[in-house]
């Protein structure tokens, strides 16, 4: 049984490997050293792939060092279990969000009229998807086609305008501070118009996201709409209705 305690550091190196390609992976993309398709679905994919194996033998190890009570190296197996777990937990979340999300990239409170971008628009020079909303584009998913307007309607139906009883300055006022308490990069803030544009940058790899929000004077009080849009990715696993979510608790914070 002494090969246990082998398969102990293993283990552990399979989980170096597995975060040394993640890194690898990440940081080239941001650094600009090859694109997001090469780092995201060429590299990337090989730390989940050493991850799983890793934590498949992981498995292995642990169940033979219970039963043969061997300790030697535990603390090798043990730190390669736990690490290849939590690295490939949050790949796998992603997988689980792509297969029930529908595959746009673009969402918004208002899919009629939507809020658009102004201030965003040079920064968004070289985006693989258009400022312009595409609502009306046709998207197959689960077997059926319906427009993305249609599938935001049906699997987000939670995301909508939000109606306030109160004034569009103190509405502006308090969008403005949700924004700000999300940590988005501010673009611009225009009271006079009721927009705020920001962007999201994602940790690993540096993904960018456009965001605007827009305030109106709604009968009695104001509303507020807010649309998200990646610059990148035909579908985003519903990263931006997330984000709207997030927002939305965020301005009912700043309201309060």
């Amino acid at each position: 049984m002494r090969v246990l305690p082998g398969l102990a550091r293993f283990v552990f190196g399979l989980f170096l490997l597995a975060l040394l390609i993640a890194i690898t992976a990440s940081l080239g993309t941001r650094l600009g050293l090859w694109g997001m398709p090469f780092g995201l679905k060429v590299l990337f994919p090989w730390c989940v792939y050493v991850g799983l194996a890793a934590l498949v033998l992981g498995v292995l190890w642990l169940i033979a060092s219970r039963v043969s009570k061997e300790t030697e190296n535990s603390r090798w197996g043990i730190l390669g279990l736990l690490g290849a777990a939590a690295l490939i937990a949050m790949p796998i979340y992603n997988i689980v969000q792509a297969r029930i999300s529908p595959p746009i990239h673009d969402v918004t409170t208002d899919t009629e009229k939507p809020p658009t971008f102004v201030a965003l628009l040079p920064l968004r020079e070289g985006a693989e998807n258009p400022p312009n909303y595409d609502g009306d584009t046709l998207v197959k998913w689960k077997t059926k086609t319906k427009t993305v307007r249609d599938w935001q309607k049906k699997e987000y139906i939670d995301i909508r305008t939000i109606a306030i009883l109160t004034s569009p300055s103190k509405l502006f006022d308090s969008a403005r501070r949700a924004a700000e308490a999300m940590g988005w990069d501010i673009v611009a803030v225009v009271p006079s118009e009721g927009r705020i544009e920001a962007t999201d940058t994602t940790f690993l790899f540096g993904q960018i996201d456009d965001i605007v929000i827009r305030v109106k004077p709604a009968g009695m009080g104001a509303k507020v709409d807010i649309r998200s849009e990646s610059r990148n990715g035909t579908a985003d696993d519903g990263r931006s209705a997330e984000r709207i979510r997030s927002y939305v608790k965020a301005l009912q914070d700043a309201i309060n």
